[in-house]
C-alpha cells in the first residue's frame, strides 16, 4: 500500500482585536468554544491534520492567530513569512472592524 504524501500550509488568521479570531481558529482545530476573552500576545499557533479519505494525501495546516491590537502590528512581518493565505475575520456587531479588513489585507498582501 502506498504511503499517504504530506502538505504543509500556514495559515494566519487577521482581524481587529477582539473580533473572534481565536475562538474561530479553538473552534476548528479543537472543537471548543469559551465565553472568556482573553487578548492573544503576539500570536499563538495550533495544528490541524485533515487527511482525505479517496485520496492518499495528508494536509497539516499550521494555523496562527495573530494579535489585533497596534502594538503588536510591528510582528506581522515575522508571522505573515511563509504563509500561504490568510482568513480575514470581522464582528458583525461592529462596522469598524469590517471596514478595517481592507487594511488587514493590504498589510498581508505587502508581506
Amino acid at each position: 500500500m502506498p504511503s499517504r504524501r504530506r502538505a504543509l500550509l500556514k495559515v494566519i488568521i487577521l482581524g481587529d482585536s477582539g473580533v473572534g479570531k481565536t475562538s474561530l481558529m479553538n473552534q476548528y482545530v479543537n472543537r471548543k468554544f469559551s465565553n472568556q476573552y482573553k487578548a492573544t500576545i503576539g500570536a499563538d499557533f495550533l495544528t490541524k491534520e485533515v487527511q482525505f479519505e479517496d485520496r492518499l494525501f495528508t494536509l497539516q495546516a499550521s494555523i496562527w492567530d495573530t494579535a489585533g491590537q497596534e502594538r503588536f502590528q510591528s510582528l506581522g512581518v515575522a508571522f505573515y513569512r511563509g504563509a500561504d493565505c490568510c482568513v480575514l475575520v470581522y464582528d458583525v456587531n461592529v462596522m469598524k472592524s469590517f471596514d478595517n479588513l481592507n487594511n488587514w489585507r493590504e498589510e498581508f498582501l505587502i508581506q
